[in-house]
């Protein structure tokens, strides 16, 4: 059945487990990745927003009739073809199932650039608008509206991505950070003195 190829399905599909941050770079760049996008996401949620459908494949069938020669007036046999689809199977003999639509996909607009927008209050309510729409669009209306779609999203990304620049923003957060780290990094180790108490005196004479 299909429920049992699409659950057959989940269950192979390697789980990833996203890697637990070691320094504050790690956190810093894990906190710029959205979750909801990333390779992370739980295939279990991800397969609940997927329609499917039975697969078929399509065959070219070879039959014999029987006509009249209208020389001979005599029957004959003519062999003929005829294209034809029948389901897919797997190696078991049961029905394959496909993925027809996957509407979580939508999902994957959601990337790094929107969390390195430099905002303000109408910016942030004009690319909210065009996304909320773009996906809309593409989860509700058929694949004919896809090119609108496309359109709402480049919109949105144009001003998304200009944000960045504003100012020299998105630099000049980079350059903060890692000047920030660059010091943490080079700063020298607390020297102690017996049993780790106290500061040790650097003229030790």
């Amino acid at each position: 059945m299909m429920n049992n190829t699409r659950d057959t399905d989940a269950q192979l599909v390697k789980r990833k487990t996203q890697p637990k941050p070691t320094n504050e770079i790690d956190i810093q760049y894990m906190t710029t990745i959205p979750f909801i996008s990333g390779e992370y996401m739980s295939d279990d949620l991800k397969f609940k927003f997927r329609d499917y459908e039975f697969a078929f494949e399509d065959v070219v069938e070879t039959y014999s009739v029987f006509v009249v020669d209208k020389k001979t007036k005599k029957r004959k046999k003519v062999d003929k073809t005829r294209r034809i689809r029948r389901p897919l199977l797997d190696k078991d003999g049961n029905r394959i199932a496909r993925v027809k639509r996957d509407y979580y996909s939508a999902m994957e607009i959601f990337t790094q650039d929107m969390r390195l927008g430099n905002l303000n209050k109408d910016e942030r309510f004009y690319i909210t608008y065009h996304i909320q729409l773009c996906v809309d669009t593409l989860t509700v209306m058929p694949e004919s509206f896809h090119k609108p779609a496309l359109l709402m999203l480049s919109r949105a990304v144009s001003e998304l991505e200009t944000s960045a620049s504003k100012g020299g923003f998105l630099r000049r957060m980079f350059n903060t950070f890692f000047q920030h780290s660059s010091v943490k990094e080079d700063r020298p180790p607390t020297r102690r003195g017996l049993f780790g108490l106290g500061k040790k005196k650097n003229n030790e004479g």
